[in-house]
């Protein structure tokens, strides 16, 4: 609630109080009638009161009840994180086992391998000995052939643990390649996760506003200048007429141009139908690229005001401007508030705005009389609305209503010849002046 009204309220209960005081006991009551008009007022201050602070209350316990569900949502993110990264770092360490037991699978293996290469040889040299002394030793024949049995079953079982063990290895190279692609799965929702976290900070800060001293400076910084010259046949005016214009860079991610309204033009709706012996127009870019540049036409918007004019930069010149342009704001309503400022800049403030269904493409702006008392910024004709996140929204037509720029989509054009624009400027006029004429009396 205002604290001016919650004092004058505070006054007149205060008043009430004073005036039905009984100070003297033997004072006659005071009628029936006459004592509840007071009653039921104070009763009504006491409601409202009651009713303001319940509001307050509820507010209090919404925004109360939003941060408890933020810090809820970051504390169950940081716990998944953990969990990531614990579960990183134990299939580390089983990693780190498996290939230590391969390591030493691997040289168990090379012992046994060494071991039955040696008991081969030793069978094959006894068999060689034995059939070089077969004539001598018939009788030991027999045993002998036992033995060599005996080695080669020897030698059979240590190849088949010799294979056994290369399984083993093949089998530990196989799981050892499941837990690196495990971790690299892991790292990779790890790296999603942070993703998605920077995801979320940059969308709150989309929605933070910014402060709107800031927003003014960085206007002043963006500004450009068009210049127009227009020189009437000898019969329709005497000399030429010069308008100096600080606009705006917009683009609407297709095209880019300045934005103007026909009242800081030297046109007219009046001069419909009429012709111009020359018309000159260019526009500087702002510093440190402030060099002027012709331009050929001004178009008006083919969705918006019909008294709004663009005039289109090319698409090669974008490049080299030192600013970027503002762009066209994709959620208007984000935000209750926006940032007037003067054409010129010479004043700026918030101001409240509201949507009029019957009015499409507009916005009908807070220009109470009691809010410039206040010596608040009150809205006026020509004024840049922009939202408080530094978007471009539209243009006051008046004091009351703002003309809404959606794109740049370019309607009638008014051409810029400086050899002689004969009747083309005066039939693009004599468009808008039709188009005009259509508008509601409340935007006219």
């Amino acid at each position: 609630m205002n604290k001016t009204l919650l004092l004058i309220l505070c006054d007149f209960l205060l008043l009430n109080l004073l005036a039905l005081t009984r100070w003297d006991k033997n004072e006659l009551p005071a009628s029936p009638p006459t004592a509840q008009q007071p009653a039921s007022a104070r009763e009504d201050v006491v409601a409202a009161l009651r009713l303001t602070l319940e509001e307050e209350k509820a507010n209090r316990e919404k925004l109360a009840l939003d941060l408890a569900t933020t810090r809820d949502e970051s504390k169950t993110r940081a716990t998944v994180l953990d969990q990531a990264r614990a579960r990183t770092t134990e299939l580390s360490e089983r990693l780190t086992k498996a290939e230590q037991e391969s390591l030493r699978l691997a040289q168990q293996a090379g012992v046994e391998t060494e071991r039955s290469r040696a008991a081969l040889e030793a069978a094959k040299a006894e068999a060689l000995a034995l059939r070089q002394t077969e004539e001598k030793l018939r009788k030991e024949g027999e045993a002998l052939r036992s033995q060599l049995t005996a080695a080669q079953l020897t030698t059979r079982s240590t190849e088949e643990r010799a294979r056994l063990i290369e399984t083993t290895l093949r089998t530990a190279e196989e799981e050892k390649k499941k837990l690196l692609e495990q971790n690299q799965s892991l790292s990779q929702g790890v790296s999603r996760l942070a993703e998605k976290s920077g995801e979320i900070s940059q969308e709150m800060r989309e929605y933070r506003p910014v402060a709107p001293n800031s927003l003014y400076a960085d206007y002043l910084a963006r500004r450009a200048t068009l210049s127009i010259v227009a020189e009437r046949t000898s019969a329709q005016g005497s000399g030429p007429r010069r308008r100096e214009i600080k606009s705006i860079l917009l683009t609407d991610g297709t095209r880019t141009g300045a934005l103007l309204s026909l009242d800081q033009t030297p046109f007219t709706l009046g001069d419909a139908g009429g012709s111009w012996k020359s018309l000159v127009g260019s526009i500087t870019p702002p510093a440190p690229a402030n060099f002027p540049q012709p331009i050929t036409s001004l178009h008006s918007l083919r969705k918006g005001d019909p008294r709004l004019l663009i005039a289109l930069v090319p698409n090669s010149d974008t490049n080299s401007l030192a600013t970027a342009p503002y762009r066209i704001a994709t959620d208007p309503f984000r935000f209750p508030k926006s940032l007037l400022i003067s054409p010129r800049g010479e004043g700026y403030g918030e101001c409240t705005f509201r949507l009029s269904p019957e009015l499409p493409g507009y916005l009908e702006m807070d220009s109470r009389f009691l809010n410039r008392l206040q010596g608040e910024y009150a809205p006026s004709s020509g004024d840049l609305v922009l939202t408080l996140g530094g978007e471009f929204l539209g243009v006051m037509i008046n004091d009351h209503y703002c003309a809404l720029v959606p794109s740049l989509e370019t309607g009638t054009s008014l051409p810029l010849d400086s050899k002689g624009a004969q009747q083309s400027a005066g039939a693009a006029l004599t468009t808008l002046q039709r188009a005009t004429a259509q508008l509601d009396s409340r935007l006219r």
